[in-house]
């Protein structure tokens, strides 16, 4: 726990994330930048002079700022686990970009150096912190549409530029665990435990395609796709049926979630329509100062370290899947 204090906090990373975060952290209260590290390049020394921060010449540099509380990694997924287990042994808190890792030994290893040098490790998930999916989850949890039975959840991109560590499966984990991996998590935030996966995954220039059936201890059976290449604006849309209705949110419209209810068992019923609210804080906002409070006063996060490993898991399964062509227990 950390005392009401100003809290430095720098980011390892200067990319898109980074920056997106940098922008985040010099809009809050009692938050300081403590500055950056990424390698030296003209974006880094700009992005740096922008904040009106430090560039970091090394990561070992930032980690000896005795006063530096927080270290936010938005690096390349297969470094999370060395940059965020060299802060705990520093005594540094973490905030992790999702997804945590690529493998389970390495969420393993950050989980354990966070308990053994008594420090937080937070994991971004963000879809737990967007209004819209909150709401069709609060609502799914209400009993609103009877007990889930079936869902899907759409996500598409534009394709990784040739030359992005994106690009590379080994330092990204491909589609699956860019984009996929949100849902993923949503969908077991929402609806519990996942007891199998069956994957499949296709690839040509410029595409990368990947379709993942979950089945749920609940009995729920999930269908996901994950899209690099779309050619379109980004996509994002879920829908959920339960025994007494179907709710469903998309990117697409203007309306964050429709809920359309049978008026009796059989018997289709008129669309209900939730109204939306304007989003007065972006979900990356709000999931940052979560995390912060949870520094500061010790409370459990929305999205815990282990629920993050889990979201791996089945996107490992998932891959594994994709592979053998075969489905894979959990």
């Amino acid at each position: 726990m950390t005392n009401e204090r100003s809290l430095r906090v720098a980011v390892a990373g200067c990319g898109t994330m980074g920056k997106l975060y940098a922008s985040v952290l010099t809009r809050m209260v009692d938050i300081e930048l403590a500055g950056f590290y990424a390698r030296r390049s003209e974006s880094a020394i700009d992005a740096a002079a922008s904040f009106g921060t430090r560039l970091f010449m090394s990561y070992e540099e930032l980690l000896a700022e005795a006063d530096i509380d927080v270290v936010c990694i938005t690096l390349p997924t297969y470094l999370h686990r060395q940059y965020a287990v060299q802060a705990a042994e520093r005594g540094k808190h973490v905030i992790c970009e999702k997804p945590m890792a690529l493998t389970l030994e390495d969420t393993e290893a950050m989980m354990r150096a966070s308990e053994r040098y008594g420090t937080r490790l937070l994991v971004g998930h963000v879809l737990r912190f967007a209004p819209e999916y909150r709401n069709l989850r609060d609502h799914v949890l209400s009993g609103k549409i009877g007990k889930v039975g079936v869902g899907h959840a759409r996500r598409a991109s534009l394709h990784p530029p040739s030359g992005s560590w994106f690009k590379n499966e080994e330092m990204s984990g491909g589609v699956l665990f860019d984009l996929m991996i949100h849902d993923i998590d949503f969908m077991r935030w929402t609806l519990g435990e996942v007891r199998s996966v069956y994957a499949s995954l296709t690839t040509a220039s410029g595409i990368e395609y990947a379709n993942a059936t979950l089945r749920f201890a609940s009995g729920a059976i999930v269908n996901l796709e994950a899209h690099w290449g779309y050619p379109g604006p980004f996509l994002a849309e879920v829908e959920l049926a339960g025994q007494s209705g179907v709710m469903r949110c998309s990117n697409q419209n203007g309306q964050s979630l429709i809920v359309r209810q049978m008026e009796s068992p059989g018997i289709a019923g008129e669309g209900v329509h939730i109204p939306s609210f304007l989003l007065k804080k972006d979900p990356y906002e709000a999931e940052i100062e979560h995390f912060i409070a949870c520094i500061r006063t010790g409370a459990e996060p929305v999205v815990s370290a282990e629920d993050a490993s889990r979201a791996v898991e089945i996107a490992l399964a998932a891959g594994c899947s994709a592979q053998t062509g075969l489905p894979q227990k959990l």
